[in-house]
Order: structure tokens, then C-alpha cells, then sequence
């Protein structure tokens, strides 16, 4: 998509790598870690046909973690050159003799690292697209967003973007992996109005190789069609509810979920779902699955952020937690092993026990509201107190009736979790969360 090409070969980065770990075990760590990342990415934005941004950029980063026994001192650069490698070593080892004494603090055990990459995944599919293609294909998304239906009225921007990453990571245990990945993505935010007022909303497609990305009509009419469904305004009484979560948002209600079993809230006994292993925290029909190997997936990997070894697991089975979300640290502090999660989750998928669309599932639900939109965040992860401003739309007799906004939905994810009724297949392949819309019982809506 750029003329720009990565620097390094494959063989250049390992020996790079190779080159730190020596230079930190010679002025005295007793461990180390080090990441190398070349990235080149291209971002291309569109307002009024016109170009607001056009941007290619290369850069070159690199991480280290030095250990003096279990002291830790880390520094990140934004250029390497090989005259500065002793300097930066020396800042890292400097910055670890000042730091405490912490038991868990180390490299990942040599037991736990990836040992090859297996598996072809297919998640580096690089194309070779000049910069004016790139720019017509942002404009004709925005024109088609402006076409479909008059009520639209105009563009908040349409944007093409593609990043590519090739990167080692490599410790003194004899981890020393690497790989390229891609990433492409369009998008478009659009803007409509009505006697009530102006609204606006927006769609995207994101993967692993361009010419797996949703066509431009998809997009832009997806776009078009959540704006449109905003116009019709009407108002609702405080009260409880059955409530849909639009698939977008459903992802954040199970994205809290794994917030409270990851081990960095776990260890520090800050999280509503400590000592929740092997417990009952879903209906038992509902799973949640993790699978770090599924070909071109947005999150899928060899390793994680330290080199562990990653393996398709059941975080939940049957409503049961079977799983934490651990790094060797936080594995360490809870006497545990870890679990590949450094860096977070690999291509989450969610089970689901019913088949429709939100039209769908409205129907099942009778009367309610579907949420669309949520702002902030709102949880407490010490309690699982959940409070969120919100925007959604009224359904009653099983039908959508009008939008509603400025309301706010809450309550204990703890009951929210355990109130779920349905959850559909209509999830899109945008995400590295795989959740359809969610039906849940009880939630409180408040004006």
C-alpha cells in the first residue's frame, strides 16, 4: 500500500535481539526481554470528497526488560541503531538497581515459552495498492454513504487505513520468534437530521487481508441504515426492563467480564470475581471460548506478549469460569500457571442459543429496549456495580417503536450476567470478540 518496506529481514531481527540479550548479561542482568517492532503503516481520511488526512509512516521501536535477580528495570526507544545499544542497556540496568525486591518479577519460565510457530495463520497478506486507489476508494465509500437516502444529509468522514508489523521477541531463556502481520480497515461516520434534531452513527470492516474486507455498498449502507433507525425520537418512564445489547455492545459486557478475571485485578483482590474459578457465574448454556489459531483471525498469534505458548481453551464452560486471563507475573502472584494472555485475549468467541437478527430478538423480547450506543465506561471492578449513559431504541408488541437517548441503564454485572437470556448469531467478523446481541432481564433504565 506504500512504497515503504521493512528493514530488517527475519534473520537481521533475531540477531539484533540476539546482540541486546548478550549486552544485558554482560553488564551484569540476570535476565532479560526484548521486543523489536517495525511497523509501516498507511491512514487515509475523506471529508467532503476532500483528503483531511493522508499519512504514511514508518516507525521502529524496541522494548527491554533487564532482571537483576528480581528487580526490574525497563526502557523503550523509538530508534535502534546498534552504536546506542550499550547506552540503553546501561539506562535499563540503572533504572532495576532502584527498583523493590518483587518475588514474581522475572522473564517467563523457559517451560511455558512457544518453541516454533507451527501452523500457518495467514496473517500477513501484504497488497500492493498505489496511494490514488487508496484515496478513491475512501471518496467512493463516502459518496455511497451520502447516496442511498436523502435524510442523510452529511459526511463526519471515511477513512482507509492498512498497517503491516514485523517483529521479534527474544529473551535470555532462548525464546527468539518472530513474525509479520497486516491489518486494513475502512470506515465511515455519516450524519442525518429530523424535527428532533441531528444525529450521527457510522460502520467499519477490519481484517487481516484487504480483499477479505466488506465491499464498499456494505459498509456505507450499514452505516446509513444504524443512522437512519436514530431519527424517529420519542421518550420512555424510568423503570426495569428487558434489554437487548446490540451485538457492539454486548462485546463490552462480556469484555468486562474478562476484565474481572484477568490477574492483574485477581492478585490485588480488586475484582467482583475473585475466588470465581470453578464457579457458576453464566446460565449454564453459555460458553465462552478463546482460539488464538484461527486462520487470518484479528487476534490470533503464535505466543503472546512474552513468548508463552498460546492453546484454544473454554475461559467459561457451561456458565462456569474454567479459566483466569494470566501473564507470568500476575500467574506468579496468584500461585498459578500462565495462562498465553500477556497482552490480553486471542479471538473470543461467545456461544449463542438463538438464531436472528436484533429485529429478531426484539420480537422474542415483547417489550424493552435494544441499547446501540453506551458513554464511558461506569464499572466498578471492586464491586461490579454497572452504570452507563445510553442510547437505544423503544420496541413494545415485539416491534421497534422510536429511539431514545440521554438515559442511563445499570446494575451488578453479577445479576446481569446471570439474567441473560438469549444471546443471537448476529455478530460480524469485525472484531476479535465474536458476541452476538444479548437479551438480558431486569436491567434498570433511568431518564
Amino acid at each position: 500500500m506504500t512504497t515503504l518496506d521493512f528493514e530488517y529481514s527475519e534473520y537481521q531481527l533475531n540477531n539484533l535481539a540476539n546482540q541486546i540479550l548478550q549486552a544485558a548479561t554482560d553488564n551484569g542482568a540476570s535476565s532479560a526481554q526484548v521486543e523489536i517492532n517495525e511497523s509501516i503503516a498507511t491512514n487515509v481520511d475523506i471529508l467532503n470528497s476532500e483528503i483531511e488526512n493522508f499519512e504514511n509512516s514508518y516507525d521502529r521501536t524496541m522494548v527491554l526488560s533487564v532482571y537483576l535477580g528480581n528487580k526490574r528495570g525497563n526502557v523503550g526507544v523509538t530508534d535502534i541503531k546498534i552504536q546506542d545499544i550499550p547506552q540503553t542497556v546501561n539506562k535499563a540496568i540503572s533504572i532495576a538497581k532502584y527498583t523493590e525486591d518483587d518475588i514474581a518479577n522475572n522473564i517467563a519460565d523457559k517451560e511455558f515459552l512457544c518453541t516454533s510457530l507451527g501452523r500457518e495463520l495467514s496473517l500477513y497478506n501484504p497488497v500492493d495498492l498505489d496511494n490514488q486507489s487508496l484515496i478513491n476508494r475512501a471518496k467512493n465509500i463516502e459518496q455511497l454513504g451520502l447516496s442511498f437516502d436523502k435524510r442523510v444529509t452529511n459526511s463526519d468522514g471515511a477513512s482507509i487505513s492498512s498497517i503491516k508489523h514485523n517483529f521479534v521477541i527474544a529473551n535470555t531463556n532462548g525464546l527468539n520468534l518472530g513474525y509479520k502481520t497486516t491489518r486494513y480497515s475502512t470506515s465511515i461516520s455519516l450524519i442525518a437530521s429530523s424535527v428532533s434534531g441531528m444525529q450521527t452513527d457510522y460502520w467499519y470492516t477490519s481484517s487481516r487481508d484487504y480483499n477479505d474486507l466488506c465491499s464498499d455498498h456494505h459498509v456505507a449502507n450499514t452505516a446509513v441504515k444504524r443512522l437512519l433507525r436514530r431519527l424517529s425520537k420519542g421518550n420512555i418512564k424510568a423503570g426495569k426492563y428487558m434489554v437487548i445489547f446490540e451485538s457492539q455492545i454486548a462485546k463490552s459486557i462480556i469484555g468486562c467480564f474478562l476484565s474481572g478475571i484477568n490477574g492483574q485485578s485477581l492478585f490485588r483482590r480488586l475484582s467482583f470475581l475473585n475466588d470465581s474459578l470453578d464457579t457458576s457465574i453464566f446460565p449454564n448454556w453459555l460458553s465462552i471460548y478463546e482460539d488464538p489459531f484461527i486462520t487470518k483471525g484479528l487476534s490470533s498469534c503464535y505466543f503472546d506478549n512474552e513468548g508463552v505458548r498460546v492453546t484454544p481453551r473454554h475461559i467459561v464452560e457451561n456458565g462456569i469460569v474454567k479459566k483466569y486471563v494470566l501473564s507470568s507475573y500476575t500467574a506468579r502472584k496468584l500461585n498459578m500457571y500462565p495462562t498465553g494472555n500477556a497482552g490480553g485475549t486471542h479471538n473470543v468467541m461467545v456461544s449463542n442459543n438463538f438464531s436472528g437478527d436484533v429485529s429478531s430478538l426484539a420480537e422474542k423480547m415483547v417489550s424493552g429496549l435494544i441499547v446501540i450506543e453506551t458513554i464511558g465506561h461506569g464499572l466498578n471492578m471492586v464491586t461490579g456495580d454497572y452504570s452507563v449513559g445510553a442510547s437505544g431504541l423503544w420496541v413494545e408488541n415485539g416491534e421497534i417503536r422510536f429511539f431514545v437517548d440521554n438515559i442511563t441503564i445499570s446494575g451488578n454485572l453479577k445479576t446481569i450476567f446471570k439474567n441473560i437470556i438469549c444471546i443471537s448469531d448476529d455478530y460480524k467478523g469485525n472484531s476479535s470478540m465474536l458476541c452476538g446481541s444479548m437479551l438480558v432481564d431486569g436491567v434498570t433504565v433511568s431518564i
